[in-house]
């Protein structure tokens, strides 16, 4: 019986003995151990979690760099020679491939808006030049073509308002001015679309006259600051009869 109790005591004994050891280390000692320890953590698996997506926002980069930068304006270039020559039909195509990969392009946005615009189809060009000032909201000829464009659809009030910008964007374009005179004359603003008029004659000078019989200018045809802003032009009245024959 005291032989068997012999391994038992010595067991005690030892734990005894450990336990003393361990309670007079130092604590400093003790947290020096536990952090050399720490080093040797295993590293922490990664979970799904832990893995950024990518953003909505950075996809558009992402699908602007799947097609070359130089294919993008070799496309973009014989768009615009195809609008050149006439063929509307192959612009288009090639430039809507641009604006697949580059939907925010300034170009390629300004040159479907025009392609719709001369097949006039308005409301087709009215979205893209809308698409184009969202991109780009300080273009002063995004918002001079949508002006045009909503002249065409008879949508007066807000043609002015766009050309308005455009000439605050602008105010050095005679384009704009002229745009505009026509704008005030469609509305019945005689006094707005002769102040246009003549703007417009100081930025441009002879080359209003291209433009003088239009219809869309009737309105102030017959006033007397329209008539003398033709004759500083060098239109006189002989010249303004034989043009309206012409136009008959």
């Amino acid at each position: 019986m005291r032989k068997s109790l012999v391994p038992l005591i010595i067991i005690l004994f030892c734990i005894v003995l450990l336990t003393a050891i361990i309670v007079k280390i130092k604590p400093e000692t003790r947290q020096a151990l536990a952090s050399e320890s720490s080093k040797f953590k295993k590293p922490r698996a990664i979970y799904l979690s832990n893995i950024e997506t990518v953003k909505e926002a950075e996809l558009p980069k992402i699908r602007q760099h799947i097609m070359d930068e130089k294919k993008i304006l070799n496309l973009l270039i014989q768009a615009y020679s195809k609008f050149d020559e006439g063929k509307l039909s192959e612009a288009e195509s090639k430039v809507k491939t641009v604006l697949v990969f580059q939907a925010k392009n300034n170009e390629a946005l300004s040159l479907l808006g025009k392609i719709y615009y001369l097949q006039n189809e308005y409301e087709q060009a009215e979205i893209i030049f809308r698409r184009q000032i969202a991109a780009n909201k300080k273009s002063a000829s995004a918002y001079n073509n949508l002006g045009q464009v909503l002249l065409k659809q008879k949508k007066y009030y807000q043609a002015t308002k766009c050309l308005l910008v455009a000439q605050e964007l602008d105010p050095e374009s005679g384009l704009i001015a002229l745009n505009l005179s026509v704008a005030y004359s469609q509305q019945g603003k005689k006094k707005e679309s002769l102040a246009s008029f003549q703007k417009a004659f100081k930025l441009m000078g002879t080359k209003v006259i291209s433009v003088a019989n239009h219809p869309a200018l009737d309105n102030i045809r017959e006033e007397k600051v329209f008539i003398e802003i033709l004759k500083k032009a060098g239109k006189g009245p002989a010249l303004s009869k034989k043009m309206e024959a012409v136009n008959e």
